[in-house]
Order: C-alpha cells, then structure tokens, then sequence
C-alpha cells in the first residue's frame, strides 16, 4: 500500500518504508514510518528556507537510519534572499489576554453568584492548559512554575509566605508541569497528522 506525504509517495518494502519524491527519483529510506515522516519534513521546512537539510547529501537513496536527523548547520540555516520569509501565525499575547479576561470573568461571576467555592490551584492549572496551548512548552513550564509560587504564597496559610508545600500542591505542581509537557507535544502531533492527511 502506497501513501501521498507532501509530495512523497510512501511504501512499505518488507520492513523498511520507503519515500519517493514525486519530482525526481531520490529516495528516503528508514526502518521508522515517523523518522521517514520526520525526514520529509525538514527536507520542505529547510525547501522553503531555500537550502537543504544538513544531513542531506544529495544521492539518489538516502538511509536515514544511520544517519543524525538532528544535526544543525549546513545550508538548512542560510535563507534564501529571494524567497519571501514564511509566514507563521502565532496568537498575539494581546488577543489571548483579551480571551483569558473574557473565560475567566464569567467564571468569576458565576462561582460568586453560585456560591462555589474558588479553588485557586484548580484555576491556575487552566492557566498553564491555556498558556501550553497558545505560546507552547517553554512558557507553560514558567506558567506552571509561577503557578505553583502564587498557590503556595497567596492561597496557602499563613498568606504571604513561604510554606513546606502540602502534598496536593505536589500533586498539582505535577500536573500543570505534566501539562505544559504533554499539550505542546500533542498540539504538535495533530499538526503533524494533518498535513500527512493532506
């Protein structure tokens, strides 16, 4: 059976899966179905970028088993002059304040006006899902991390100081680092599993 990946036909031979450009005849060869995806994904990244992945040594069959696909350097990191820069969309930090104001504002009113009691590290924790969400892993950890700060500061007694964390602040100190590890992660999959769909 044969799949279309952004321009390669891709085929299982035996145990090794192959990927065949459809503009010429070079191949991408690799025991692993998401190295061989991963590999045709720096090969347009670094295309649009106009150079060529480091590890690309422009022979017609390449074992991407042997070699390192993280390797840095080489023509992937000089852009081209000519092409246009890619455009990227990113959520702007004012348009997430605005849609963190307009979530958490309702909620406020109706735990005051339901009588519910407010659980700060409940809240903070859909703080660090969200964050995860728009800006990625490197500020969630921050979030989660001042997460865990304002909770044991300004919600834990005595208020307004340092406390040997309880175990469900541990607990959720976990969590919200477990979810600015795993959402990033997953978001980033689903990108990935889309295109493949394409």
């Amino acid at each position: 059976m044969t799949t279309v990946y952004r321009n390669y036909d891709v085929a299982k031979v035996g145990d090794t899966y192959v990927g065949q450009s459809e503009d010429d005849e070079s191949l991408l060869i690799s025991r692993s179905p998401s190295r061989l995806m991963t590999a045709i994904d720096q090969m347009w990244d670094c295309l649009d970028r106009g150079g060529s992945p480091a590890w690309f040594s422009g022979s017609s069959a390449i074992d991407l088993d042997v070699i390192d696909l993280t390797a840095k350097g080489g023509p992937e990191s000089v852009p081209s002059e000519t092409d246009p820069p890619k455009k990227e969309w990113r959520v702007p930090y004012w348009m997430f304040g605005f849609a963190a104001l307009g979530v958490s504002a309702p909620v406020a009113f109706a735990m005051e006006f339901l009588r519910i009691d407010a659980r700060i590290d409940v809240m903070m924790t859909l703080g660090v899902c969200a964050v995860a969400l728009a800006f990625g892993r490197s500020y969630a950890m921050i979030a989660a991390a001042l997460s865990g700060f304002v909770v044991n500061f300004f919600a834990v007694e005595p208020l307004l100081s340092f406390n040997w964390p309880s175990f469900s602040e541990v607990i959720n100190i976990g969590i919200n680092f477990a979810a600015a590890w795993v959402i990033p992660k997953l978001v980033k999959e689903e990108e990935r599993f889309r295109r493949w769909l394409e």
